[in-house]
């Protein structure tokens, strides 16, 4: 049943002019706003990152981003149409690092970024780039929702390595010299992240990007995307990731990882009114004596 709401709506979705979606995404956004939708968690995550920022500015950074995730959930079902029609070019633009995209491409190697604006979007728009993108993907556990999803990330340039596939999908990828596109800024299990510093509160972080560049020595670029609102557009950065090489290959895969935590953070920081604070970032704790967060 779910799974055919989902479909209904984004069918709904598509048959928008782009103008109108855009002012839907922001009713969404109003909606979610109005009935609290986890404010609890906005608010602590917003404590815990800007502690000095009064109530009337965290408000409104809640609102914002409730409209943010509107704009992603409208926008998504209507890239394939944005690639098929090349407006995908128009609608998002590469502000920095477009040498470094033209490098990667030769090259093969990995992207990481994070839930910032529309990270469905900058996926989309660094596939229309780089002429095809690889990404790390979770399974949905409703399959017919799956389909959906990964049906739209595929016509939209996509190919997916979902996350419970072996690791030599990804060896093999990074051998073909793919360029495979990872979110690095989820709460991570112990097992599969590092406790690396996040806004001045150690958050476990998936560090698997980062074993990666460290064992097989490829290349690592960090992005975001942000959504101007004057001109509609989204615009992409890419930058280069300075990290400390360690004494041992795990030390080097932690420095990476704490890299483009620090990255991400510059970025949310620039922009924290696209960022998607209903996530529970800071949810696995270093040991059971620490007071949980939420």
């Amino acid at each position: 049943m779910l799974d055919k709401l989902i479909d209904f709506t984004f069918n709904y979705f598509k048959s928008l002019d782009r103008e109108k979606a855009l002012r839907k995404a922001n009713q969404i956004g109003n909606f979610l706003y109005f009935i609290n939708y986890r404010k609890d968690v906005i608010e602590k995550n917003l404590s815990i990152a800007f502690p000095d920022k009064d109530q009337n500015w965290k408000d409104f950074i809640r609102k914002k981003s409730l409209q943010n995730i509107g704009r992603v959930l409208v926008e998504f079902p209507r890239q394939p149409y944005y690639v098929k029609s090349r407006e995908i070019k128009d609608i998002v633009k590469i502000e920095k690092g477009l040498n470094l995209l033209e490098e990667i491409k030769k090259s093969g190697g990995i992207i990481v970024s994070g839930h910032i604006s529309s990270w469905e979007m900058c996926g989309t728009g660094l596939s229309y780039y780089l002429n095809g993108l690889t990404s790390l993907a979770y399974r949905q556990k409703n399959e017919k929702i799956n389909k959906i999803i990964t049906q739209i990330r595929e016509q939209s340039g996509i190919k997916i390595i979902y996350h419970d596939q072996p690791l030599k999908y990804f060896i093999n990828a990074l051998k073909n010299r793919e360029v495979i596109s990872f979110l690095v800024d989820q709460n991570a299990l112990k097992h599969r992240g590092y406790f690396v510093d996040f806004f001045g509160l150690k958050a476990s972080t998936v560090n698997f990007p980062a074993k990666l560049v460290a064992k097989y020595k490829v290349p690592i670029l960090v992005s975001y995307i942000y959504f101007n609102e004057e001109d509609k557009k989204y615009y992409i950065t890419v930058e280069r990731l300075e990290y400390q090489q360690g004494t041992a290959e795990e030390e080097t895969a932690f420095n990476i990882t704490q890299a483009y935590t620090k990255k991400i953070e510059e970025y949310v920081r620039k922009h924290p009114d696209q960022y998607l604070w209903v996530h529970k970032r800071w949810k696995t704790r270093e040991n059971e004596d620490l007071e949980k967060i939420y």
